[in-house]
């Protein structure tokens, strides 16, 4: 099993966006993102954190998680669906280099 870091990338029009959607609302994505990690189970190492985002990049990481997969495939299965892309934003992701003897 591979160790994958997933980032979730957000334009600053989405951050402006987010930024202004009401508390009911911020529940409301908050519990997709709870019923996601759900799904995914025991492959979620680490749910992960939000980014605080400064600078003029248009596109920025605002987030990230920690994912064990076996293959890159069952990975983006994982992904499939995720809020975040669902909220119009968009995720990369990057396998942990093993490191012998660590």
């Amino acid at each position: 099993m591979s160790k994958y870091m997933v980032f979730y990338n957000t334009t600053s029009a989405m951050r402006a966006q987010m930024a202004d959607i009401p508390p009911e609302q911020a529940a409301a994505g908050m519990q997709d993102w709870m019923t996601w990690g759900e799904r995914v189970g025991d492959h979620l190492v680490d749910m992960g954190s939000p980014l605080v985002n400064e600078g003029d990049a248009d596109v920025q990481v605002s987030g990230y998680s920690v994912i064990d997969a076996d293959s890159q495939e069952q990975l983006d299965g994982f992904l499939e669906g995720h809020p975040h892309t669902a909220a119009g934003g968009t995720i990369s992701t990057q396998q942990f280099m093993e490191i012998p003897g660590m």
